[in-house]
């Protein structure tokens, strides 16, 4: 009995036996994909071992782990976790991609291309690895991104604008956590061939969305589609600093937490351009050599459970100064020119249950701009100025059915004047000015059913103008039925309204306060076939007619039906004279994946088909370019090393205006864009390098290096620069165009310190 109860003891009073090791799997926080080629590490003591995550995301360390110990993950374009054990055997690690706002939780989502927004047959949806390395190491735009999408068209590469289905820009909506945007872009006004960027910071956007055709009836004022950007918050788990620097801009971001329950976040952000510098110092002609500066600030906090504000800020100026070319430049050349825009919005959402969501919003922009010449005499300036908000409520009065409505009210206001000059004698040759003020809004409904099979969505909005005449309604309609497990079709249809610009209605001698609205009629329908569960092949039809579109018919010179040569008035007015349709078919092949191949091949055709009331000119549209190819292809070869490459190919848009070729120049024509530029082709790669690093004191860092190669083959792409007159009895015509980038190599390098590192 004795030697019984002696051994009790000696085995109450063992040590407990050593873990057998750590093993566990580690997933995509934005997706619960599971994540392959992550770097997992143990550190206990002096001790390191190191394993890494294999097709299904797993991984097993087979050395003892006490409490205390130290696990790691690292795997380039997503942050970095650090986790201190407490005896766990079986972990569940999330780690989120760089773009995105920390999570310590896994968000599983159905599939890999859940629809967004019910209603949107042709939505397309940027986050992430792909949204980042698409923005570029050169410019780190996001709307370079979307021009890499199906259905975008662009083939300037230094402006930022991009063509929609055959539609040009400004009739496609920017929208920024719900807000329309106005001019959102470093540029100089008046003066496209300084080159344009958005003021938004790519580290900022969280996620993109466009919505190609028939946009769902929350999206306002505009007939083509709509890409509504949306930013993230700041870190709610530790305090962040992130330096960017390349070849064209600096930019610091702070971010952390905010309240000692971490209730709230923070974010600062600044960038800055140095590019204009190095222009100036190898070329004398630097009309592309404009400079930036943006900040943008964000602030989130939970009132309650069901309760969040949020405050936010953007303020973005550009400008250009070619003063030391002041003696080269033309009287009406611009030598100095600046640009301000200002954003700034807040926004209150509140969930009284799990079935009810109310969203409201209230935002300012104002923007102001002005160029002068070489004898500091005033070429343009404007101003340009809202106040906005808009509301709505999602009400899921039936498991699969969702009631949702909203309005918006906006006041805006916009003013200034441009100048031309004559040299001898020195006088004012021209002015325009215009002024104007305006009240629009507008209110929606939509009701979503959602079965097995099937979703139907249906709906319409009502619009406004305090300029305008009666109200517009625009009704929507759309139906997705799934054929099988994996694959479905698509059908909507839609209208849209969008409302002339003040100073179209309101300048001097050319503008109309009768103008009618834009109207589009859009009917899309598509097919999708899932191969897997991360990859798909789908097939989408289109077709726009539009009507009442705005255009000065009288602007452009061209050779009439007798021989003669119709020169253009000094005040050509503008008028609702163009009606046409646009046309298409879309086909690509998509894969989403956080491991390995990601990425699509698309290809679009589109026709488009104008017709102007006035000069009875049939055309196709400027902003058509009838074949479009796109390839993008993202890998990640190393838990540190990632490689993307983009193709492009577009047949490029029409020359502007009434024109022909002969004889080696260019003669004045009765037939309008009939010229198109030459095909446009470039092929980009990008190569992204991580590193990490732990110091003491808690915090750690960790870097990336972006080296990217644009246009690798250095192919001789051309767009067009400017009509410079003609000659009134021979026909002849004086044009300019601008050579794109060659072969350009860039590189990057992103530098993150962040404090105490902890998550799942």
């Amino acid at each position: 009995m004795r030697i019984v109860t002696g051994l009790l003891v000696l085995i109450a009073a063992a040590p407990p036996p050593a873990s057998a090791g750590v093993r566990g799997t580690v997933r995509d926080a934005a997706g619960g994909e599971r994540l392959s080629l992550v770097r997992v590490s143990l550190v206990c003591g002096a001790r390191t071992e190191t394993a890494i995550t294999g097709p299904e995301g797993r991984f097993e360390i087979a050395g003892e782990a006490q409490p205390g110990c130290v696990l790691t993950a690292h795997l380039v374009g997503y942050r970095p976790v650090r986790l201190e054990l407490s005896g766990e055997a079986e972990l569940e690690i999330a780690m989120t991609p760089d773009t995105l706002t920390r999570r310590e939780s896994v968000e599983v989502r159905e599939d890999a291309f859940g629809v967004q927004v019910e209603g949107s047959p042709s939505e397309r949806v940027l986050r992430g690895v792909e949204m980042k390395t698409l923005a570029g190491v050169l410019v780190d735009d996001p709307l370079r991104a979307v021009q890499a999408l199906p259905g975008v068209a662009s083939s300037k590469d230094y402006i930022a604008q991009f063509s929609l289905r055959g539609a040009a820009f400004e009739r496609t909506g920017i929208l920024l956590d719900g807000v329309l945007l106005h001019s959102p872009f470093h540029t100089v006004q008046s003066q496209e061939k300084t080159g344009s960027m958005s003021i938004i910071n790519a580290d900022l956007v969280e996620e993109m969305v466009l919505h190609a055709g028939a946009p769902p009836v929350q999206y306002y004022d505009r007939t083509a589609g709509a890409l509504e950007m949306r930013l993230r918050d700041g870190s709610r788990a530790a305090p962040v600093i992130r330096v960017n620097s390349g070849v064209a801009s600096t930019g610091v971001i702070l971010e952390g937490p905010a309240g000692r329950q971490r209730r709230g976040s923070w974010l600062a952000a600044a960038r800055k351009s140095y590019l204009q510098y190095l222009l100036r110092r190898s070329t004398a002609d630097d009309w592309l050599a404009f400079g930036f500066v943006d900040a943008e600030g964000r602030f989130t906090w939970d009132v309650s459970p069901s309760q969040q504000i949020t405050f936010s800020i953007l303020d973005g100026r550009s400008d250009l100064d070619r003063t030391h070319v002041r003696d080269r430049l033309g009287l009406n050349a611009i030598m100095n020119g600046e640009y301000h825009a200002t954003v700034a919005s807040a926004a209150w959402r509140w969930a009284p249950s799990p079935a009810v969501l109310v969203t409201q919003r209230a935002a300012w922009m104002r923007e102001r701009a002005y160029n002068i010449n070489n004898r500091e005499l005033e070429l343009n300036r404007m101003g340009y100025g809202e106040w906005a908000w808009n509301g709505s409520a999602a009400w899921s009065w039936l498991p699969r059915a969702t009631l949702e409505a909203g309005g918006v009210a906006r006041r805006l206001r916009d003013d200034g004047f441009t100048a031309r000059y004559q040299f001898n004698p020195l006088a004012l040759r021209r002015k325009d000015n215009w002024r104007g003020t305006a009240v629009r809004g507008g209110a929606f409904v939509r009701q979503s059913w959602t079965s097995a099979r099937a979703t139907v969505s249906a709906g319409a909005r009502i619009d406004g103008d305090s300029m305008a005449g009666p109200a517009a309604v625009s009704p929507h309609a759309s139906l997705s039925v799934r054929l099988g497990s994996r694959a479905r079709a698509m059908a909507a249809w839609s209208q849209a309204v969008q409302y002339p610009s003040l100073m179209v209605r309101t300048v001097e001698n050319m503008g109309s306060l009768h103008l009618a609205p834009e109207r589009a009629n859009h009917f899309v329908a598509g097919l999708e076939r899932l191969l897997d569960d991360r990859t798909r092949v789908r097939v989408e039809t289109f077709y726009r007619a539009e009507r009442d579109l705005i255009a000065q018919p009288l602007l452009e010179p061209r050779l009439l039906a007798d021989g003669t040569v119709f020169v253009p008035p000094a005040s050509p007015p503008y008028v609702n004279s163009v009606r046409g349709t646009a046309r298409g078919v879309e086909i690509f092949v998509e894969r989403r994946s956080a491991n390995r191949l990601s990425g699509w091949a698309s290809y679009g055709w589109v026709k488009t088909r104008m017709r102007d009331a006035v000069t009875r000119a049939v055309y196709p549209a400027d902003s058509e370019q009838r074949h479009t190819l796109t390839m993008f292809a993202s890998w990640r070869l190393a838990p540190s090393l990632h490689f993307s490459a983009r193709y492009s190919y577009g047949s490029n848009f029409p020359i502007p205006g009434f024109l022909r070729w002969q004889n080696g120049q260019y003669f004045l024509s009765d037939q309008r864009n009939s010229l198109r530029l030459p095909d446009y082709h470039r092929l980009d790669f990008r190569l992204n390098r991580s590193f990490h690093v732990e110091t003491s004191g808690g915090w750690s860092w960790r870097g990336t290096l972006y080296v990217e190669v644009m246009n690798a083959t250095n192919r001789h792409n051309t767009t067009f620069d400017a009509f410079n007159g003609f000659n009134a009895r021979t026909g002849q015509a004086n044009l300019t165009f601008l050579k794109l980038f060659p072969i350009v190599p860039a590189a990057g390098v992103m530098i993150e310190w962040e404090r105490g590192l902890r998550g799942r």
